[in-house]
């Protein structure tokens, strides 16, 4: 079960007499996060909802594979496209994971980096299994599930990226050491909002590259912050709701918890102040 320190970003929205609350979520996990600490499991007991990004359940995954994640040779998307750089970051890992490289080759770029990230996890003994939304979402089955976006906006985002910024994906994924992939966990159990906001920017090319930060988190987190005061403000949406997103969407100055202050709602840090 959860370490007595876990202290996931976490808080409670007021908005328009209505209530909801908030939690920074990480896609994968180990089966000793659960249950989550107290405070979060009383929480989850009293939902009416739960609000994911995406509900996976609702897509049909096959067909935004097809249509977003394979390989394309004329967009410079295929393996025979690769640019110098990436074939020296590749060539000696897939060296030494020939049947990984090999599985991935058909997929376009941006896919390979995602499943290299996982398997990378998988082998420091993490999974998408215990992900955080996907573990409520299974425990909480009976609850309506409301999604703040749709997986082929999250697909077409993902594939909206040029080639070069695509490889980059994959390079990161290779290079990222595990302290570094692993940080990013502590972080989260520990709550460390500073470190977390520090560890997206950097996974995402930093203050010198703002285009992934743009697209990736900041614009997605006017999305995802309407959705929840459109919800909160439904004559058909019980309260209280409890709403789960990546925690990089809820840290720094420009997250879902600044855009809900901004719209008028009251935003508690369920650690540091008394949340209901």
């Amino acid at each position: 079960m959860s370490a007595e320190t876990d202290k996931p970003p976490f808080y409670q929205v007021q908005w328009q007499g209505k209530s909801a609350y908030l939690l920074g979520s990480i896609h994968i996990g180990r089966a000793d996060f659960y249950p989550l600490p107290t405070q979060i499991e009383t929480a989850l007991s009293k939902a009416q909802g739960l609000v994911v990004e995406v509900d996976m359940n609702k897509a049909d995954s096959n067909a935004l594979l097809q249509q977003y994640g394979r390989a394309d040779k004329t967009k410079g998307l295929d393996w025979q496209s690769r640019d110098k750089q990436t074939v020296e970051s590749m060539t000696p890992y897939c060296a030494a994971t020939a049947n990984v490289c090999q599985s991935i080759q058909s997929f376009a770029p941006w896919l390979q980096a995602t499943q290299l990230n996982l398997m990378r996890y998988n082998n420091l003994g993490y999974s998408t299994d215990y992900g955080v939304d996907m573990q409520l979402m299974a425990r909480h089955a009976a609850l309506p599930v409301y999604q703040l976006e749709t997986a082929e906006s999250q697909f077409q985002l993902l594939a909206s990226f040029d080639s070069q910024a695509q490889w980059t994906m994959v390079r990161e994924a290779i290079s990222t050491s595990d302290a570094d992939l692993l940080s990013l966990i502590t972080a989260w159990r520990s709550g460390n909002e500073t470190e977390l906001d520090n560890i997206m920017q950097e996974q995402m090319g930093g203050e010198d590259d703002t285009e992934m930060l743009e697209k990736i988190l900041w614009r997605r987190n006017h999305v995802m912050a309407d959705g929840i005061i459109k919800l909160m403000g439904s004559t058909d949406v019980a309260s209280p709701l409890f709403v789960v997103v990546g925690a990089g969407h809820v840290v720094g100055d420009k997250s879902v918890v600044q855009l809900l202050e901004r719209a008028g709602a009251k935003v508690s840090a369920c650690w540091k102040q008394t949340c209901q």
